[in-house]
């Protein structure tokens, strides 16, 4: 195998798999990344055996002089790459005793490689599973606005990732971590004829955030009973290189998702409305004197009136009175900073919508003006 190449090239489409590589890994070989070439194109695949990534490129004439395949050292590849000067062409050679030759300007590098027949790939469903349409502009807004709330370490896996779920031409993302829950909703085409569920991990999730773009380009998302693949298309930013085609397939968690529509909070009779800004400012001043632990604030609501309150075991306190709209019973409760601005952090309108019930009873936040984003908060017991 015997590639010329621009440098920027080549990174560009070693950047969109370089991310499901793991540094460490109990297999050699899945900490390097497949490359292969033809004469017309450019394949690299990266992969945990949990996420795969294939990102393929058209070659200009001639930069292939010998098709071929192998795999060498994703991170070092990428470094070396990242090294060269922004102009520099590449001239990667495998030779016949299996080693990498790298070559660019005065600079040579020597790679060992592994056999490109023994790199693990997921298994394909062959196009069996349930098809879904939607914009990757409207995918990538379903992860951004749920991710925060997916549980980090727990006992119950499946509230690691984020479950995907279409019903009735409507696509949502619901995630929750026990004390707080986000979903987000938009329209979308399927084929399934009932509602259709599965959970994404985490890190595939943080991948498809990565990878998806603003564009309005149509995706089609292919849900089969333990993986899900998608293919993106990129354009280069490279003027001489053709457009980047990523395959992005991720196992599912195997694990029920906990019934989420029982957690959200329904007749809610007293309702809170403020402007976000505002909101979010003096809840990150007062919860700078918070315990460091528990980050815990008060929020007491009275006569259009909200006050915010922190302590510590220090002995610091700090208030803050704001000005909204409120004509209930007046009402006091206690919440975990970071879970309020966690939402705040995802909402994009002007105010912020607070429905509750009593002191101890999750709470309804939403955004006035997006009612497909929905948000529940635990309080904390005092």
């Amino acid at each position: 195998m015997r590639l010329k190449i621009a440098k920027e090239s080549l990174l560009n489409v070693l950047s969109h798999v370089v991310g499901a590589v793991e540094r460490r890994h109990t297999l050699n070989i899945l900490s390097n990344v497949k490359i292969q070439t033809t004469q017309q194109a450019l394949t690299i695949t990266g992969s945990d055996l949990e996420v795969e990534l294939v990102a393929s490129t058209t070659l200009a004439e001639g930069a292939c002089l010998q098709a071929g395949e192998t795999t060498v050292p994703a991170r070092k590849l990428v470094e070396i790459c990242k090294s060269l000067p922004t102009a520099a062409l590449i001239d990667l050679q495998i030779t016949e005793d299996q080693r990498c030759i790298l070559k660019s300007g005065n600079s040579r590098f020597v790679l060992g490689t592994l056999p490109a027949e023994d790199y693990p790939l997921l298994t394909t469903e062959n196009s069996q599973g349930t098809q879904v349409q939607v914009t990757q502009r409207e995918l990538k807004r379903l992860f951004e606005k749920t991710s925060f709330a997916m549980a980090v370490q727990d006992v119950r896996f499946y509230l690691t990732g984020t479950l995907l779920e279409i019903d009735q031409n409507q696509l949502r993302t619901v995630t929750t971590d026990g004390h707080r829950l986000a979903l987000c909703e938009v329209s979308a085409t399927s084929t399934a004829s009932a509602s259709i569920q599965a959970i994404v991990p985490r890190k595939a999730v943080g991948e498809l955030q990565r990878l998806l773009s603003i564009e309005d380009e149509q995706l089609t998302l292919l849900i089969g009973r333990e993986l899900l693949n998608i293919t993106i298309n990129t354009p280069s930013r490279d003027k001489e290189q053709g457009d980047i085609t990523v395959r992005f397939t991720t196992k599912l968690i195997d694990g029920k998702f906990p019934d989420y529509r029982r957690v959200i909070p329904r007749g809610g009779d007293k309702h809170v409305l403020i402007a976000h800004d505002v909101f979010k400012h003096s809840l990150q001043r007062v919860a700078i004197l918070s315990n460091e632990k528990l980050r815990g604030v008060f929020l007491n609501f009275s006569q259009d009136t909200l006050q915010l309150r922190a302590n510590n075991p220090e002995q610091d306190e700090a208030s803050e009175d704001l000005v909204i709209q409120y004509q209930d019973a007046p009402l006091e409760m206690s919440f975990n900073a970071q879970y309020i601005l966690d939402v705040l952090s995802v909402l994009d309108g002007d105010d912020v919508k607070m429905s509750m019930t009593e002191a101890n009873q999750s709470v309804l936040v939403q955004d006035p003006a997006h009612p497909d984003q929905t948000y529940v908060v635990m309080p904390m017991r005092v």
